[in-house]
């Protein structure tokens, strides 16, 4: 009894792994290297557009997970060097994610449309540091900051009847 029980557990293990590597997925390899694609240029197009003193544009992390049949989530991460008005050189790292959206066609490719796209975090490094002293008018540290005396207001009299 044990050896018919064990080679029907066999069995059904080897045909549940046969179906496993055999299934076609909803949404394939070649669909997910698309669309990170997209999105690089996407990421590379928009930072050109609204930051064109932007340079060293570096694209860190770029995946998309599936999470339905017609879903997929992105997740990014890029790097890029700005100069600001005073001429310091500054990095900032922007990481986030974007929601897109299978959109039925007539055709039979696929046409994907970005549903959602949000920072989940902003970073300003700065290369070089900026140091901060008190003006000739600030008070030197550790001394109260002089304040106007004021003439102290007259006081009424009392008047006499």
């Amino acid at each position: 009894m044990k050896k018919i029980v064990s080679v029907i557990v066999f069995v059904a293990a080897l045909v549940w792994t046969w179906n496993v590597i055999h299934t076609n997925e909803a949404i394939g390899f070649e669909t997910h290297a698309g669309i990170q694609t997209k999105l690089a240029e996407l990421i590379t197009n928009t930072l050109a557009a609204k930051k064109p003193n932007a340079k060293e544009l570096r694209i860190d992390k770029l995946w998309t997970e599936s999470m339905n049949d017609n879903k997929v989530r992105a997740v990014f991460s890029y790097k890029f060097i700005e100069i600001s008005e005073s001429g310091e050189s500054l990095e900032q790292v922007i990481e986030g994610e974007a929601i897109l959206h299978r959109e039925p066609t007539e055709d039979k490719t696929d046409k994907w449309t970005l549903q959602s796209v949000k920072t989940t975090n902003d970073i300003v490094i700065f290369s070089e540091g900026s140091t901060v002293t008190p003006g000739p008018d600030a008070p030197a540290e550790g001394t109260p900051e002089a304040s106007p005396t004021a003439s102290p207001a007259p006081t009424a009299s009392p008047e006499k009847h």
